[in-house]
């Protein structure tokens, strides 16, 4: 019997393990329509832009940071929307 009562805890646990939900982080349903990284360096190429060497996104701020050249070979610091793809700032590295 002292086994029994020794290991009967453990199989409370478990049991409550076995049956709790699971909960994931929320999700954010404008992250679904924020653009991917694939498709940001498309719309730049688009526009001239070519050699990314730094891309971050920025959710916090509904961002995304490039590094890259422009039309004329001059490399750029550049700021576009994470949801629409504009272009919000340009500046001469």
């Amino acid at each position: 019997m002292k086994v029994l009562r020794a290991s009967m805890p453990f199989i409370v646990l478990a049991n409550l393990m076995a049956v709790a939900p699971v909960v994931a982080d929320p999700v954010d349903p404008a992250d679904s329509l924020a653009l991917t990284v694939p498709k940001a360096m498309k719309l730049l190429q688009s526009e001239g832009y070519y050699d990314f060497r730094k891309i971050k996104v920025e959710h916090d701020e509904h961002e995304i940071e490039v590094e890259a050249r422009n039309k004329s070979g001059q490399k750029v610091e550049l700021e576009m929307d994470l949801y629409t793809g504009r272009i919000l700032d340009v500046e001469l590295d």
